[in-house]
């Protein structure tokens, strides 16, 4: 799908959550501790170093965006509807995981569920409304925010990439 050039860190993010969410899927499939336990907990790391930042920028720069064109949008309604279903199943997973509670694969089955769905919304539709309402200079503007506040919290690459692995030379 093409993409405004000013959405494409955000689409590359997506690339990497929609990894995440097929990790929680195949994970709660097993409905094996064995493999539920540790893809909760690497899930549970990757919304504290990485997702909650991505939903931060979305909420703080893009939906802004689009609100100045399109106030009473459903795009943003539904954008801040899924965050908050996706930030209360982190939160249960969150509780879970801290009170060494049993986990169900249902849970995991129902945040990957989640995460794709949104996902999937985003780019087939809050993402083509931003690029059908917004200006080349509001576009422009919106991608100098995005590149400031991740350069900022030390994204500077893409926010969800996969973290650079030291090398036997650079240790």
């Amino acid at each position: 799908m093409k993409r405004h050039p000013s959405l494409h860190p955000l689409s590359r993010d997506h690339h990497h959550a929609l990894v995440q969410a097929r990790k929680l899927s195949l994970a709660a499939a097993t409905n094996d501790p064995g493999q539920v336990q540790p893809a909760a907990e690497g899930f549970a790391a990757f919304w504290e170093s990485d997702l909650q930042a991505h939903f931060a920028q979305e909420e703080r720069i893009v939906l802004p965006l689009l609100a100045r064109a399109a106030p009473d949008s459903d795009e943003i309604r539904e954008t801040l509807n899924q965050h908050a279903e996706i930030r209360r199943l982190v939160a249960g997973l969150n509780d879970k995981l801290a009170r060494r509670a049993a986990l169900e694969a249902s849970l995991l089955a129902a945040l990957g569920e989640s995460l794709r769905r949104h996902i999937r919304f985003e780019e087939s539709e809050l993402f083509p409304a931003v690029e059908s309402l917004a200006t080349e200079e509001e576009l422009a503007r919106m991608n100098e925010e995005l590149e400031t506040e991740r350069s900022r919290a030390g994204q500077a690459r893409c926010a969800l990439a996969p973290k650079p692995q030291a090398t036997e030379g650079s240790r």
